[in-house]
């Protein structure tokens, strides 16, 4: 079979849903949702095991969008599937539920096309269309906060894509091609002008990463956000604008400009690593401290990407595992937020007496983010580590060090105080005078769906710690970083 037709199918399927979600059928649009996602999860899985290398025509992929594929249809699935139980409880929607489904699929067909497309402009229109579609999903709940984040979120991230835009004319300008089979094989040529492109790509591609000082909009959206959205957001989206910054940055290995460059990236990253890091243990709003999270993350994956090596591999391990931990940090978010109708930390104490499958996993979770062993995190924070050692950047290492003890130490504490803390006292004469026992045992009760999904993804982050090294390092092998 054409390899070409895979790629077809990952992005029809999507592409599809989002049609069929729209029409006039109770109940069809997260059927025909989950279908979708299913069905790209299928086939990146093809993908990702027969190893589905080189240029389609249309298509290119390697070991980096092999992974990405896989891991874009998983969160894309798991989100979709959690939906079902999270927009029960939206109380006045922006929109439609239909609505929700079919943009919900967008998102995910144009972050899965910015993936496999076989041309830096191409990925450039890809990773523009991941606002439109994702833009209104933001303000789903009406909140006046909500829409303010949407309006923020698409104005500063549509400035950062217009500098991006800059890179992909100088890379064609330089290049005479934007062709990424072709760039790839052949050495670069007008070394200044691919150096601009590249630090136009870092700042605008930076921009959507959430890549400090370029990331006011993140904390907000990923706040403001309905719980899957957020899941998407930092797992896939954040992870899907690093890549396409990435496919620029590589074209200048081996180049006389590619050392500055690599400086300008690990200073970006050093710097988004330490401002979110410290920020985190400050947080009043348990999703505004998981967004800040996120941005620490991505802080590091740029210091890996960067570094090259074996901090490429732990990198790439850290999107794969972030994605699955930090999903499910989200999606647990979301359980709290349906309980307690409050984002406030103060006012969610005591998780375990109310919600206890959800404050054990919110705490693995938020240990799982923050680089506790044996979770996947860990070991790619470790390799980026090690590889700032063996090159003699121990300055970067000890910034790094300084990072994830910042961030480990602050986000926990604040998750151990709302699952663990004492309930204040009004709430617990409330809940002894006034319910029944009856009604306290109803509120205790939980969801299953919404308790399978965030542990489902809570243990795939395991695995990828544990057992999926040799897959990350086929991955980074033929990638070339």
């Amino acid at each position: 079979m054409d390899s070409s037709i895979l790629f077809v199918i990952l992005l029809s399927a999507p592409a599809a849903a989002a049609a069929i979600s729209l029409l006039p059928k109770e109940g069809i649009e997260s059927i025909v949702s989950s279908f979708a996602a299913a069905s790209s999860l299928a086939v990146s899985l093809v993908i990702l095991v027969e190893r589905v290398s080189g240029s389609f025509g249309f298509f290119y992929s390697d070991g980096l969008t092999q992974i990405m594929v896989f891991t874009v249809s998983a969160i894309y699935l798991s989100s979709v599937v959690y939906s079902k139980f999270y927009v029960r409880h939206v109380k006045e929607p922006l929109f439609k539920f239909r609505w929700y489904y079919s943009l919900v699929d967008l998102f995910a067909f144009t972050m899965l096309l910015s993936i496999v497309v076989n041309d830096l402009g191409f990925i450039w229109i890809a990773v523009e269309a991941t606002t439109v579609t994702s833009a209104l999903l933001v303000a789903l709940e009406r909140e006046r906060t909500s829409i303010e984040s949407a309006w923020r979120y698409t104005l500063i991230v549509s400035a950062g894509l217009a500098v991006s835009l800059l890179s992909v004319v100088l890379v064609y300008f330089s290049q005479g091609t934007l062709t990424i089979s072709e760039l790839m094989v052949r050495p670069a040529s007008n070394i200044p002008i691919m150096a601009v492109a590249v630090a136009f790509a870092l700042v605008g591609y930076g921009t959507k990463a959430g890549i400090a000082p370029m990331h006011t909009w993140l904390p907000d959206a990923h706040s403001e956000a309905p719980s899957p959205i957020s899941a998407m957001f930092s797992g896939i989206l954040l992870p899907t604008s690093l890549y396409a910054f990435t496919r620029t940055f590589t074209l200048l290995h081996g180049t006389s400009a590619f050392g500055s460059m690599q400086d300008l990236a690990i200073g970006f990253g050093i710097f988004t690593a330490l401002v979110a890091a410290v920020i985190i243990g400050f947080q009043r709003n348990y999703k505004r401290m998981l967004a800040y999270s996120s941005m620490e993350n991505m802080g590091i994956v740029l210091v890996g990407l960067a570094l090259g090596g074996i901090g490429a591999l732990g990198a790439i391990i850290q999107i794969v595992a972030h994605a699955f931990a930090k999903s499910s940090a989200f999606y647990e978010s979301g359980n709290i937020f349906v309980s307690y109708d409050s984002k406030n930390m103060s006012e969610v104490q005591g998780l375990i007496g109310k919600l206890r499958s959800t404050g054990y996993l919110f705490s693995l979770s938020c240990f799982s983010v923050t680089g506790a062993p044996p979770f996947g995190i860990f070991i790619g924070e470790f390799f980026i580590l090690i590889q700032a050692f063996n090159t003699g950047n121990y300055l970067v290492a000890a910034l790094l060090a300084i990072a994830y003890m910042y961030a480990f130490i602050g986000l926990n504490r604040q998750s151990t105080r709302m699952v663990f803390g004492s309930q204040n006292e009004t709430e617990l004469v409330t809940n002894v005078e006034d319910k029944s026992p009856k009604e306290i045992e109803t509120e205790k009760s939980e969801d299953k769906l919404s308790i399978v999904v965030p542990l489902i993804n809570l243990i795939v982050s395991l695995i990828i710690g544990l057992y999926m090294i040799p897959v990350f390092l086929q991955a980074a092998t033929s990638f070339g970083l």
